[in-house]
């Protein structure tokens, strides 16, 4: 495969010139603002790749330059000089490094459909960059609580806005979509994309929302009329509950913000079926056992909520590529299972007293009762048969070991803390897990 050095050498002088050019007018710019110039400059540059690159080992070799050199400017002397462009701001990002991932992956994901690759690049441009404009300068609440990242009605609502629009217009412009099929794939992706960025934090926003954008666009783009209306109306349905849902003390605003998105991602990337897992942890995972008074100072943000739901997230984005939606249906289930079973250990042996083993039993039953065996009930009525039994009785010891793990973790603990290392340290074992239980089916399949 030939690899497009005179492209690869095109784009570094861009980005070079653009750089240059910044740190040349500084004076006249504060931090944020030459960031974001160079995010748009940025943008802009990125959506010329399909017009001059035909190999994605360009591209991968291209995104592998941008890389280093970002090491470079922030780890060397030239932080301080050329690089105070990026790395002048007080607050940590990873931005930059998200956005050339995810300009590979979207490349490579849209295999040459221009409109695939442009749209989300488009949004990561425009909405991402308007969205912090205003949100900085005209915002009048933050609806941000503990670690969360500010965020503002006004910032999300011009994100919505911009998302919208260049969603719409390359749509109309450059496809045989119907006009109010456009309208709604475009209300669909700007509504939920504004969402993910009120909950992105560390500058995960600019992997997050090309990605999210790409899945919806690729399985929007060719639905019928009257399947676009239906998610429109689960959209807004899960919208309702969800605002209704803000009497829920326990979660944070952001938190709840995000279970629109991955209710909506599961129901439309997976299937209806696939809500009842998350559903399942979000109803139960306070309750039985009722929550206790000294439970009810937490507050749950959203990077905690996301440590619950990110690895289910990631397999319903998995089965919507790959169509192997039957094969990992019950690992999609067996993760929010674990999720529910660690999370009722914490409670029970920290908030109830109960010894660890009494906390391993009850919060191991309590995860296979309420989400693992009604999980194996819908993968026999939607699919048509049960998984072997010899793969039920691996994921059954997966769940038992999900609380013997967090158990083993805490042995030293003695008061336990709402905390997103927490979150991580719980995710960690579920991904252990999930990971064990993919490899075990997948050399079944084999």
């Amino acid at each position: 495969m030939v690899i497009e050095w005179k492209s690869i050498l095109l784009i570094a002088l861009i980005l070079f010139a653009a750089l240059t050019s910044i740190k040349i007018f500084e004076k006249n710019l504060n931090s944020e603002a030459k960031r974001k110039i160079f995010h748009i400059v940025m943008g802009l540059t990125m959506l010329i790749l399909p017009y001059i690159f035909t190999s994605y080992l360009s591209v991968g070799i291209l995104a592998l330059i941008g890389l280093a050199i970002m090491y470079i400017l922030k780890h060397t002397r030239l932080k301080n000089s050329i690089g105070s462009v990026l790395y002048s701001v007080d607050r940590e990002s990873l931005g930059e490094v998200f956005f050339i991932i995810s300009v590979f992956l979207v490349f490579y994901l849209s295999k040459g459909n221009k409109i695939l690759y442009s749209v989300p690049i488009l949004v990561l441009t425009f909405a991402d960059s308007t969205a912090a404009l205003i949100g900085k300068n005209y915002a009048k609440k933050d609806l941000a609580q503990l670690n969360e990242d500010s965020k503002s009605i006004e910032g999300s609502f011009m994100f919505f806005m911009v998302a919208f629009m260049v969603t719409l217009v390359p749509i109309l412009l450059y496809t045989q979509v119907g006009r109010e099929e456009t309208l709604i794939i475009a209300t669909i992706i700007g509504f939920n994309v504004a969402l993910i960025e009120m909950i992105s934090h560390t500058g995960n926003d600019n992997l997050l929302i090309p990605l999210t954008t790409y899945a919806f666009l690729s399985t929007h783009i060719g639905l019928e009329l009257e399947q676009l209306r239906i998610n429109l109306i689960i959209l807004g349905a899960i919208f309702l509950i969800v605002t209704i849902a803000n009497r829920v003390k326990a979660w944070s605003k952001l938190a709840l913000v995000e279970t629109i998105v991955v209710g909506y991602l599961a129901i439309t990337l997976y299937g209806i079926y696939a809500i009842i897992p998350p559903v399942i942890l979000f109803l139960t995972v306070m309750n039985f056992p009722k929550v206790k008074e000294n439970e009810k100072k937490n507050l749950y943000d959203a990077r905690i909520i996301e440590t619950n739901i990110i690895i289910g997230t990631a397999i319903c984005g998995l089965a919507a590529i790959t169509g192997l939606k039957q094969e990992l249906f019950m690992i999609y289930a067996s993760c929010y299972s674990m999720h529910l079973i660690i999370n009722t250990f914490v409670r029970l042996k920290y908030y109830f007293g109960y010894s660890g083993i009494d906390s391993i039993l009850i919060s191991a039953s309590k995860g296979i009762a309420f989400i693992f065996i009604p999980s194996l009930l819908l993968q026999k009525l939607v699919f048509g048969k049960f998984i072997s039994v010899e793969m039920m009785l691996i994921m059954v010891i997966a769940l038992i070991l999900s609380a013997i793990f967090i158990c083993i973790k805490k042995k030293d603990v003695k008061n336990e803390e709402i905390s997103i290392n927490n979150g991580y340290m719980h995710m960690s074992i579920v991904l252990l897990l999930t990971l064990a239980i993919s490899f075990i089916q997948y050399f079944q399949i084999v």
